[in-house]
């Protein structure tokens, strides 16, 4: 029998900690009585464990979640504790009610099916947590939505499909597609190394003269690319200066830099030993550069450092025999031996930037007058035209140490700005036309809708990967940046794409315009004014020729091979991958990686994106990223794991303190993600469900007018549309994501009195819950907002279809930066409201009686605060509590 090891001893005695996994039978209550008694969510609700638990979720949610991108997704912990506790018989001291609970929170409720009979619905299931956490406790769920996108988005959760079916047919995707596009992502490694490329028929290896580029779609079936690959490409929008006479185009930055790393080196002390010189340099094991080829410019603050020139064999090979050159002197110091304690560790800081050069931008039109290209709708031959013109005068510089106010040249000994200064924007959405004649400041969008177009875009880096760097343990793990000084693999991306987009892939991109709404036409000046009128141009012409393939072949490589259920999850995958390839992404600077666009819930344009790569082993969010999270998340759904607060397993083993590390570990519940019935349509008409049929309706619904979720979904509607509208004709016909009954305010749609439609269709939502809910059924939600007036709208609509409101608890949802003084944290909280049928309509009392209803509840908060509080609950929850 093998030796358990650490992580095995760790999870065995975790398991044991919280119960995870033993089958448990709890007691339900009959909802059809309406004299039933309480239920646990009716008394208490375990507000601490769940909070802990919540609060590092939002960092490291269940893959299931992951897949595809859906907005205002929950905390799953949340709502796994609100399914258990609306079903669960309340204990007769009500202190006990939250605990008894979360002592059953990793049990396993499917075995002995004690929830097994309780039906469920979610009429606003979103992203679907309701119908996964209600289906792992083996109750009988109903979730239904009107988006057609959140009904694909939740099929595919649901989706009772085998790893091994997935993974043949992403195998057969990338056989596909891959040997289609790898000619656009190929490149050289600045350090020298240079990639392969293999005729497959016949094992011939190509010279170096062999042109990738120049080969056919059908040829390229035959060759197969080893090597260094593109990771990112970074594209900086241009202001076309609208003066009469100038037209000069200015690349907006707001400063040169365009990334930062720091790098964790070792290191050797050294003295020279030249007599003369004598002074102290490191030896350093790694060369620390983030772009080896770019010139290298070395902060005053740095300590002098030096890299062998030669390393010698030597037996045993734990010693290091070096040759080194002084950096003070030039001294060659020759068979220098390291001594053998091990070296020291330092931290290196590293910062790249665009050369004033590029920054200086380029005039709109060509030696030969005709204009340039660079935007989305603009000829491949006017594109590349400009894109030649760009690269040409591309440079980037790499400072090392601490970044000063202003560098020298490192060729020219020219005064370089680093910061804000050596940008081309002054203030916010305005840039300084960089002609040397003009200098006019301009408004962005001004200058961009006069234009008529999208504002034209240049490459001016890339990050890359190179198997053998990362061989041979170079820093930064294989990654380099490097300039676009060649634009070839783009332009020929772009010919391509203007050759087939009416041609074999006409049928796989969508040709829709924006539809007039709040998000697209009333916000960032107005999305169809920043040239993006239709979807389409919101990508990219090298985009649009790899997202068109890839659809194609997700719902066409190997015909009757792959069932459509397979299909269906890799498009719930391509999903995800359409807001991480597109033309709204960023660059994180401080994280080193891409931000996917909605990142912030809105079609905000950005003056400097990145464009993703798609096979690599290697960046956030591309075509292998985004499929190994769907793959993730189908053996989660088999074996799912929920997360264990260490906070709380300190609390009950000291023993266990000492072998945890970081905030969490994961028990395993052993109860796997069942199927449920999702249906596409509206709160207002669930006609599949019959009178009081309903334990519980347990939900989290739309909030007033923070979020248009048809709006922004129609983002991914419009791909998705042209390969299920003939499968599924119900929902995928319109062009657009039915909008006329979204239950929102939107001021676009309903200008006259946006928050009275929303109320009005609230109410009958929460009408059709009351006439499907039982007797004794309850409706629990989660709501949040910020401004008063939704809170009231909510409240007035469950009053008015017929609830009351009998508890409510505040549960932390997300942490985000408030207007606190020094910059403290504002703790966001979700409030659970507990609601009954009423039965019988309220009869006006006189104020002496309301005062002594009020001061009895305040009583009973009381001591159920003070029981929380001596719990561990902070003073600031316990006052959010109470107000709740």
């Amino acid at each position: 029998m093998a030796k358990k090891t650490k992580a095995d001893l760790l999870a065995e005695e975790v398991r044991k900690a919280v119960g995870a996994g033993r089958p448990v039978a709890v007691e339900p209550v009959d909802f059809g009585d309406p004299d039933r008694p309480p239920t646990c969510l009716e008394v208490d609700f375990p507000i601490i464990p769940v909070n802990q638990v919540a609060a590092i979720e939002g960092n490291a949610g269940k893959p299931i979640y992951q897949v595809s991108k859906w907005w205002a997704r929950r905390r799953s912990s949340v709502f796994r504790s609100l399914l258990l506790s609306a079903s669960m018989k309340a204990p007769k001291d009500p202190l006990e009610a939250g605990k008894a609970v979360w002592d059953v929170y990793y049990a396993n409720h499917q075995k002995r099916g004690a929830l097994s009979k309780l039906k469920v619905v979610d009429p606003f299931m979103g992203g679907g947590t309701t119908i996964v956490e209600g289906s792992r406790l083996g109750m009988q769920m109903l979730g239904i939505d009107l988006n057609p996108v959140a009904w694909f988005v939740v099929k595919a959760e649901m989706a009772q499909v085998d790893k091994a079916e997935v993974e043949a047919l992403l195998t057969d995707i990338e056989a596909e597609v891959k040997p289609q596009i790898m000619p656009f992502y190929a490149c050289d490694c600045p350090r020298g190394h240079k990639g392969s490329w293999t005729r497959l028929s016949s094992g011939e290896a190509m010279g170096a003269d062999f042109d990738s580029l120049a080969l056919t779609p059908e040829q390229r079936k035959d060759y197969r690319y080893d090597g260094p690959e593109l990771i990112y490409v970074f594209w900086a929008k241009h202001g076309p200066c609208q003066v009469t006479g100038c037209g000069h185009r200015t690349p907006i930055m707001t400063s040169p830099v365009m990334a930062v790393k720091t790098m964790t080196l070792r290191y050797w002390v050294h003295h020279c030993k030249n007599k003369a010189c004598g002074r102290q340099f490191d030896i350093e094991d790694q060369d620390a550069r983030m772009a080896p080829g770019a010139p290298l410019v070395v902060a005053e603050t740095e300590r002098a450092f030096t890299l062998p020139t030669h390393e010698h064999a030597l037996r045993p090979s734990k010693k290091r025999r070096l040759d080194v050159v002084c950096p003070h002197c030039g001294h060659e110091h020759v068979q220098l031996d390291l001594p053998e304690k091990p070296p020291q560790k330092k931290k290196v800081e590293l910062s790249l930037l665009v050369h004033p050069q590029w920054l200086a931008g380029e005039s709109s039109v060509g030696p030969d007058g005709r204009p340039y290209g660079g935007s989305v709708t603009d000829t491949a031959a006017a594109t590349a035209a400009w894109n030649r013109a760009r690269a040409a005068k591309m440079q980037l510089i790499e400072v090392r140490g601490k970044l000063p106010d202003e560098i020298a040249d490192p060729e020219t000994g020219a005064p370089i700005k680093t910061g804000k200064e050596g940008g081309t924007v002054p203030r916010r959405s305005t840039y300084e036309c960089a002609a040397a004649t003009c200098g006019r400041q301009q408004d962005v969008l001004t200058t961009v809708k006069a234009s008529g177009k999208t504002g034209p875009v240049a490459a001016y880096a890339v990050q890359g990967y190179c198997p053998t760097c990362d061989k041979e343990r170079q820093a930064y793990g294989g990654r380099f940046f490097a300039p676009v000084r060649d634009s070839r693999p783009f332009d020929a991306a772009v010919t391509e794409w203007e050759a087939r987009r009416e041609g074999d892939l006409a049928a796989f991109w969508p040709r829709s315009e924006l539809p007039y709404g709040f998000m697209t036409h009333h916000l960032n000046g107005g999305i169809p004014n920043h040239g993006f009128t239709h979807w389409w141009k919101m990508f990219n012409p090298r985009q649009l020729l790899v997202q068109t393939q890839l659809l194609r072949a997700t719902v066409e490589v190997g015909a009757t091979r792959h069932e459509w259920h397979a299909r269906e999850c890799v498009l719930s995958a391509f999903q995800q991958y359409l807001r991480n390839q597109n033309m709204f992404t960023i660059w994180n600077t401080q994280a080193d990686k891409l931000e996917p666009m909605f990142a912030n819930n809105n079609f905000h344009p950005k003056s400097t994106v990145v464009e993703n790569g798609v096979f690599s082993a290697f960046g956030r969010g591309n075509w292998q990223s985004s499929t190994d999270g769907l793959l993730s998340a189908i053996e989660w759904s088999k074996d799912p794991w929920e997360l264990v607060a260490n906070a709380s397993l300190a609390q009950k083993s000291a023993a266990l303190a000492d072998l945890t590390s970081g905030k969490s570990e994961k028990a395993e519940p052993r109860d796997p993600v069942l199927a449920a019935d999702v249906a596409c349509g509206t709160a207002t008409g669930i006609e599949s469900t019959s009178d009081g049929s309903i334990d519980l309706v347990i939900t989290d619904p739309p909030f007033g007018g923070l979020l248009h979720y048809s709006e922004l979904s129609d983002f991914f509607y419009v791909w998705l549309r042209l390969v299920l509208k003939d499968r599924y004709p119900d929902w995928f016909t319109s062009e657009y994501v039915p909008k006329t009954v979204e239950i929102v305010e939107n001021k676009a749609r309903n200008p006259d009195d946006a928050p009275a439609f929303y109320q009005r269709l609230l109410t009958a939502a929460w009408s059709e819950c009351h006439r499907i809910l039982k007797p004794g059924g309850i409706l629990a939600f989660t709501f949040h907002h910020s401004e008063d007036e939704p809170w009231v709208a909510v409240l007035e609509s469950l009053f008015d279809a017929g609830f009351y409101l009998e508890a409510t608890y505040p549960i932390r949802s997300d942490e985000t930066k408030g207007d606190g003084e020094f910059g403290s944290r504002k703790v966001e909280y979700d409030i659970i409201h507990v609601c009954r049928k009423r039965r019988f309509e309220p009869q006006a009392v006189s104020w002496a009686k309301m005062r002594r209803e009020i001061l009895k509840e305040v009583r009973r908060l009381q001591g159920l605060l003070e029981h929380h509080q001596r719990e561990g609950l902070p003073e600031a929850d316990i006052q959010d509590h109470a107000v709740a």
